[in-house]
């Protein structure tokens, strides 16, 4: 009985969420080798210039960086820009984050919105692609550069 109340509580709660909702429970997104086949493509793209609009080694922006290497994994995985993950079905937050997951910095005041790759969850550093350094892994601990700015950790759900 306990256990049908607590489901039907859950199913209301996501009928209200957006569609990106928060997940903690990491069964029904990728598998963490997936992940770290994706974070070692985002990493095979190191030293690539930055170009606005860019969408290949040849010079990427980092919404293109993130689809180029996701699309490289997920054949058929579509293109988006980098403040359209926070409201898009295919993705939900996540407070456990894994190598391998999206990195979103949100647009904030008058800054546009960049993302990236998580590449190491404990000393928190992703890889993007920059304006200022091509692509490069970045530090987002506290008092970094990225750090300093709001982020959320987006994991690809395993159904998409």
């Amino acid at each position: 009985m306990r256990r049908k109340i607590l489901v039907c509580a859950l199913l209301i709660y996501a009928s209200i969420l957006p569609a990106s909702a928060s997940t903690e429970n990491r069964e029904d997104v990728l598998t963490s080798q997936d992940l770290h086949t994706v974070a070692s493509e985002a990493k095979s793209w190191r030293g690539t210039r930055y170009r606005y609009g860019g969408k290949d080694k040849n010079g990427v922006d980092c919404s293109h960086f993130v689809y180029a290497v996701y699309n490289q994994i997920f054949e058929g995985y579509s293109y988006r820009m980098a403040n359209e993950y926070l409201h898009d079905s295919d993705f939900a937050l996540t407070k456990s984050p894994l190598v391998g997951d999206v990195i979103i910095f949100p647009s904030v005041g008058g800054s546009s919105a960049h993302m990236g790759i998580v590449t190491d969850v404990h000393g928190r550093k992703f890889i993007g692609a920059q304006s200022s350094t091509g692509v490069k892994e970045a530090s987002f601990a506290p008092g970094s550069y990225w750090g300093k700015r709001p982020y959320k950790i987006l994991s690809l759900l395993a159904d998409s």
